[in-house]
This record gives C-alpha cells, sequence and structure tokens, in this order.
C-alpha cells in the first residue's frame, strides 16, 4: 500500500483493507465534526470517501452510519456504503462518492437547481416518519445544546450578525423560552448547500447524514433557505419556498431553527 498521509490513516486501516492497496488519500477539511475524512482516489475507480473516528467521535460515527443506511433502506440518495470497520473505540468508514456537485458550487441555471432542492426536501420530508427511530425534535436538539453551551463549547464570535451582542447561555435561555409547536418529518438535519449534492440531471443526494431523524421541516428548510438566499439571492429564496409549498412561508419558525443552529 502506498504510503497513507500520516500515521493514525495507516493505523486505523491496518493490513486488511486490500481494495485500497493502490489509492492516495486526501484530506478533506469538512465533515463530521470529530473524524478524520479523506477524498479516496484510484485510477479506473470512482471517488470514495474514508472516515476514521476515535472515542466519542466514534459513536457519532457510528450513529450516521445507521442513519445513512436508514435513509438509503427508505430510498433516499445517500452515499453508498462500501465497508464499515469497528474496533474497540475507532470507526472507520468506506463510501462512494454521489455524482455531481455540492449545491453551493453547481454550474446548473439557479431556476433548475432551486425546483430540484425543493423536490428533493419535499421527497425527503414525505419519508414515513412514525417509522423513523431517530430523534431530533426540538427538545433533543435543546439538551445537546445545553451541554455544548455549559462545556464553553460555543463561540458567539460565529455568531450570525443578529446574534452578534447575544451570549451563548443568553441565545439558549430564550431558544428553550420560545420553543414552537413541531410539525415532524423526517429530516437531514444539517441542510446545509454543501451537504446536497447535485448532479448534472438535476438529481439530488444528501451526505453528512448524522443528524437525520424525526425533527421539524424547519430545521431543514431554515437552513437551507438561508444557504440559498446567501449564495443565489432573495429571488431564488422566495422561488423556493414557494416551489416547497404552497402554504405561507413561516419566518418566525425559520428564524427560531436557525438561531438553534447557532448552537452546532
Amino acid at each position: 500500500m502506498p504510503k497513507p498521509p500520516d500515521d493514525a490513516l495507516a493505523s486505523a486501516l491496518g493490513n486488511d483493507w486490500a481494495e485500497l492497496a493502490q489509492a492516495r488519500f486526501e484530506p478533506v477539511i469538512s465533515g463530521l465534526s470529530g473524524a478524520s475524512v479523506y477524498r479516496v482516489t484510484e485510477s479506473g475507480l470512482p471517488q470514495r470517501y474514508l472516515k476514521i473516528a476515535e472515542q466519542d467521535a466514534a459513536a457519532a460515527l457510528s450513529d450516521e452510519i445507521a442513519r445513512t443506511r436508514w435513509l438509503a433502506a427508505h430510498g433516499a440518495t445517500v452515499p453508498e456504503i462500501i465497508r464499515v470497520k469497528e474496533q474497540g473505540n475507532r470507526v472507520v468508514l468506506l463510501t462512494q462518492g454521489l455524482a455531481g456537485t455540492p449545491a453551493d458550487e453547481n454550474p446548473l441555471p439557479a431556476p433548475v437547481l432551486i425546483d430540484a432542492l425543493a423536490a428533493a426536501f419535499a421527497t425527503l420530508h414525505a419519508l414515513p416518519v412514525s417509522q423513523c427511530p431517530f430523534d431530533e425534535s426540538v427538545a433533543v436538539r435543546l439538551a445537546r445544546a445545553t451541554t455544548a453551551v455549559n462545556a464553553g463549547d460555543i463561540d458567539p464570535s460565529h455568531f450570525d450578525t443578529r446574534n452578534s451582542a447575544v451570549s451563548a447561555e443568553a441565545l439558549l435561555a430564550r431558544l428553550v423560552k420560545t420553543r414552537p409547536a413541531e410539525d415532524l418529518v423526517v429530516v437531514h438535519g444539517d441542510a446545509s448547500l454543501n451537504n446536497v449534492i447535485v448532479d448534472k440531471n438535476g438529481g439530488i443526494g444528501f451526505v453528512d447524514c448524522g443528524n437525520a431523524g424525526r425533527g421539524d421541516r424547519y430545521l431543514d428548510l431554515a437552513v437551507l433557505a438561508s444557504g440559498i438566499e446567501e449564495h443565489y439571492g432573495r429571488a431564488a429564496f422566495i422561488r423556493f419556498a414557494k416551489a416547497y409549498s404552497r402554504t405561507a412561508w413561516d419566518s418566525a419558525k425559520a428564524e427560531y431553527f436557525l438561531d438553534l443552529y447557532e448552537l452546532f
């Protein structure tokens, strides 16, 4: 096997990954928090991705694997899981890359892209929520946020300008006090544009599915729509809101879930 980029990767793979014997590994900055992510390339083969996680991150990666498998079993386009190795406090995951590019880099005309995103999320949100075993409700998210805030893991300097003068503790307190009624669907749970892969025909796939589960639809819609407006403008946001649903856009609910997203 060609020498991988670091000793940690060599240790994680060991000698039993013959399928990667001729592969080259390129570290990827984005991906599951706490995991090392590599883009795996090999002549004549489609692109693959390798994730390696240890300690607490290993449990999160195992959870991502379970959620990805559930989505795949219910017809969502997600990365194909090629191999999983769980050993002690380490998890290694090898997946097939999805064809296409992230939605914030895609060359499709904006109207085509926006309509494809709206249709894809409407389809995702129509999956059988009663059969989904993963909980991403507001209560669960607030509990995670409380743990993160109490541990000092939230940096308010990264907050959006509307929350620039708000502490993490104050924002959390506000979110607890103003918790909205929920309309539960199956959500991706981290619907930034770079987690949505769009192929040349407008087909949509989802990556980094470790937060998928039962949650309010605005858990996805707020983050996605904010990214659409930032990258493609106000008209694109309006088009998305109308294409997703004929009901009125709930601005207050969208703002709540954007604020909740600040704590993740």
